[in-house]
């Protein structure tokens, strides 16, 4: 399964919260993080 639907499956199983429950890490290196409730939670990393 491709990053699209690892996140829509992700989001799903979070119960499809509100965008204001997404968060955004950015790492020194470049790499871009979409988290869930915390940047703890579930998250996936954005292809760049």
């Amino acid at each position: 399964m491709g990053s699209v639907e690892d996140a829509l499956i992700t989001w799903q199983s979070a119960g499809s919260p509100a965008l204001s429950g997404l968060g955004l890490t950015v790492d020194t290196d470049g790499t871009q993080r979409v988290w869930l409730g915390d940047p703890d939670g579930p998250s996936w990393n954005l292809p760049v």
